[in-house]
């Protein structure tokens, strides 16, 4: 009659000791589920503005800033929503625009050396994803009138002032810098006409009831922690699975004498004679993987949710098919959508306030107008293309069997064609535009070509 099993030679030693070899094998490293900041969390820190009801405590936000931070650096899911928010809301680029003298000048302060914002829009596009501000400083040169940007980081800013009666208009920011606070007043500061340089704040994700916006990965950094844990561990326990005991069965008799043969674990390659008695058993972890792969998807599924971007964007393609992908990306195009309008308005408000400042010690002739800048956005999909052309189209189609029933149009419906047109091909109707589409319109009874006026000439000097 076999004697129970017993464990053999080195892998023979108990779970305790096996558990106490791996973990000193595998000693716990900086996870990403240590990413909170070290603040001083002193009285020293106060509100940015009493006023602000919502805003969050500036220890708060410094933490929630450098989570954001140390996730967009450690971990590829964090840095890759970042990075297609970027990619899809800039496309080929963003460029303000604007005719005569001023488009000139804000070339040359778009394209400056110093400035070199078509390479610069794109980290500048990452901060305000990341951080949820973007707080840029525009210095003027005296002799020129050109203002050169300069981002300042967010957690170096410490406090906002605002007007007494609106504390929606800011007029000061206050950086701390070396233990020394620096005030940079706003464009809507009484002194900032005359100061060399002032700071412009954007923001976005914000609420009513706070001056400060927050990250794209605010939610996420959380959700990310888990997800990083949870691999963390899928990945040493796969590395346990290496580690395995042999047992060994043997006759009672002959207990004794195998436990002194295999006190010394045989090396690999080795060759064992045994007897037909003796049987061998490898013994390894059952991690129950198959399990595991529903709570992984199940935190990704979260982390979608909170980014709103679908699965296959970060390179997760399951089981979608093109229809269904198609299907999904309709809700982060809008998303998108949004995020790239108000990258336009950061635009365009930028070289205004740019301008403005050149204007105010007349380095410039006229003083610029917020509406005479165009700044033009790329498709979020190229496929956008060909539905945008067949939707001009056929309204075209419609409104020429409008205009030859109802008989020649009036004004007010030519604008409204051009109008409906240029908005059905995707494109922007301003009302300069409209007005230069339709100022030279003649109906064809008052059209003469110059050939026909050329034939009429002739006519009437042989009839003299």
């Amino acid at each position: 009659m076999n004697a129970p099993p017993f464990q053999a030679g080195a892998p023979a030693q108990t779970g305790a000791s096996l558990l106490s070899r791996l973990r000193s094998l595998w000693p716990r490293r900086a996870q990403l589920s240590s990413l909170r900041a070290q603040v001083d969390d002193s009285p020293g820190w106060s509100r940015f503005s009493a006023a602000a009801s919502n805003e969050r405590d500036a220890a708060e936000i410094q933490d929630l800033y450098q989570d954001a931070l140390t996730a967009w650096r450690k971990n590829p899911i964090a840095k890759r929503i970042i990075d297609v928010t970027t990619d899809y809301c800039l496309g080929d680029g963003l460029t303000p625009t604007a005719r005569g003298q001023a488009g000139t000048w804000m070339h040359d302060f778009w394209t400056h050396p110093k400035n070199n914002m078509p390479v610069r829009m794109h980290e500048l596009s990452d901060e305000l994803a990341r951080a949820g501000d973007l707080f840029l400083t525009l210095h003027r040169n005296p002799d020129d009138g050109m203002s050169y940007v300069r981002p300042i980081p967010k957690d170096r800013i410490i406090r906002i002032e605002t007007l007494p009666n609106d504390w929606e208009t800011e007029i000061c920011y206050v950086e701390s810098r070396d233990n020394e606070e620096i005030p940079w007043p706003s464009p809507s500061h009484p002194g900032a006409e005359t100061a060399p340089a002032v700071m412009l704040h954007y923001r976005v994700n914000g609420v009513v009831g706070a001056m400060l916006g927050e990250s794209d990965l605010a939610t996420l950094v959380p959700w990310l922690q888990r997800y990083s844990r949870m691999l963390e561990d899928r990945v040493r326990l796969n590395w346990a699975l290496k580690a395995f005991l042999w047992l060994v069965t043997v006759p009672n008799n002959a207990v004794t004498a195998k436990r002194e043969q295999y006190r010394t674990p045989p090396e690999g390659g080795s060759i064992i004679v045994k007897e037909p008695s003796e049987t061998w058993e490898a013994v390894t972890p059952n991690l129950h993987a198959f399990d595991a792969q529903y709570d992984l998807q199940a935190v990704r599924g979260i982390i979608d949710a909170g980014s709103g971007f679908p699965p296959h964007w970060r390179g997760e393609a399951t089981d979608v098919n093109l229809a269904t992908a198609t299907a999904m990306e309709r809700a982060a195009s809008r998303h998108l959508r949004r995020r790239q309008l108000y990258l336009r308005y950061l635009v365009i408000d930028l070289v205004y306030q740019a301008h403005l400042r050149a204007w105010e010690i007349r380095r410039t002739h006229a003083k610029p107008r917020r509406e005479a800048i165009r700044c033009d956005t790329t498709d979020l999909s190229r496929q956008d293309n060909e539905t945008l052309a067949r939707s001009a189209q056929l309204l075209s189609g419609a409104i020429a069997g409008l205009v030859a029933i109802t008989g020649q149009p009036n004004d007010a419906m030519r604008r409204k064609a051009a109008e409906l047109v240029l908005r059905f091909a995707g494109e922007e109707a301003p009302p300069d535009l409209l007005d230069e589409l339709t100022a030279d319109y003649q109906p064809n009874a008052q059209r003469t070509t110059p050939t026909a006026q050329g034939q009429g000439n002739e006519e009437a000097a042989s009839t003299n």
